[in-house]
């Protein structure tokens, strides 16, 4: 038996005791692990050895020219970071490196010098045309740029600052979906991590626009039962719930490893949280794996995949794993 199957083995099981806790009404999906689809060491453009925070879309019928079926946009997190792309042409790859990385650099006259940028995140927007790219740099302020090729792109602005959330010394790590909230005349949330005194958390803001946002001051979610830490958030439509899926560990033990991911059931307006444990252990991808963080997903073919960081912090590696088709239709 491959090393493989025995680690689906164990997702299930896992999985399956994570949701009876909260309550039989959630049954999350059961991952196969597929491996390392991008590291450092294979890359051109490596001012450190990490690659965080995965962002996959599909670029058919919007991108002009595109390089393949896929793009993934990622980046290095320390000094000078800086927004990446690899592209493919199906999920599971191979990921091939685009031959001018970074596609946007700490330096962009005359609109910013920062010492760095991180956290990418794209939406193609349909009402724009599109692709909006989302990025932090410095960490209090995190910002937008659009493009039609995804390659080349023209800077929109700060989209939200820590100004906008009293109390807040970090507001990055931003994540933006398609989602209308009850009542608001919106498009689009932002799932962002906001540092409240020592203490990550995260918060919403919303937008008919991608560009300007409103913030709510309260956080959306709090660190998970024994953790103290929480980031890396994303808007997951399963079934008929809505899930929130973020990483989440406990500092106080470690503040770079036993990252996790959690889930919590959300309503459609994004008020109501209902906690439903862990959604994927780190040492489902290795006994010796000391976390797993950033999960971006993205559907295709019946096939519901996820993209992660694993590895020590700051020398981190993108990994996948897979949904089956006959979890998605049920």
């Amino acid at each position: 038996m491959s090393w493989r199957v025995i680690l689906a083995g164990a997702v299930a099981g896992l999985l399956s005791g994570a949701a009876g806790q909260a309550g039989e009404a959630v049954t999350l999906p059961t991952w196969r692990y597929l491996g390392v689809v991008l590291q450092a060491s294979d890359l051109k453009y490596r001012p450190h050895d990490d690659v965080i925070f995965p962002s996959v879309i599909r670029t058919e019928g919007r991108l002009q020219r595109p390089l393949g079926r896929f793009y993934m946009y990622y980046a290095p997190h320390d000094i000078p970071g800086g927004i990446c792309l690899a592209h493919a042409d199906a999920p599971e790859g191979p990921w091939r490196e685009y031959t001018n990385n970074p596609v946007i650099r700490r330096d962009w006259p005359p609109h910013y010098q920062v010492s760095h940028v991180s956290g990418p995140d794209a939406l193609w927007s349909d009402a724009a045309g599109k692709l909006l790219l989302y990025f932090h740099g410095e960490n209090p302020v995190t910002r937008v740029a659009s493009s039609t090729d995804g390659i080349h792109f023209d800077y929109d602005g700060e989209a939200v600052t820590t100004q906008m959330f009293p109390g807040l010394s970090e507001a990055s790590y931003g994540r933006v979906f398609a989602h209308q909230l009850p009542g608001r005349d919106n498009r689009y949330v932002m799932l962002l991590m906001g540092n409240d005194h020592g203490t990550r958390r995260i918060y919403l803001a919303w937008s008919a626009d991608g560009r300007k946002w409103t913030p709510r001051a309260a956080p959306l979610l709090n660190p998970p039962a024994g953790t103290d830490q929480v980031a890396g958030a994303v808007l997951l439509p399963w079934r008929d719930k809505l899930l929130l899926v973020a990483h989440a560990n406990n500092s106080r033990v470690d503040f770079n490893t036993g990252f996790d991911l959690y889930a919590a059931e959300v309503d459609p307006g994004l008020e109501q949280v209902t906690p439903l444990g862990k959604f994927f252990d780190h040492r489902l991808v290795s006994p010796t794996n000391p976390a797993v963080m950033s999960p971006c997903f993205l559907e295709d073919r019946g096939r519901l995949y996820m993209y992660f960081n694993i590895g020590a912090r700051l020398h981190n590696r993108i990994a996948l794993a897979v949904a089956e088709p006959e979890q998605l239709s049920r």
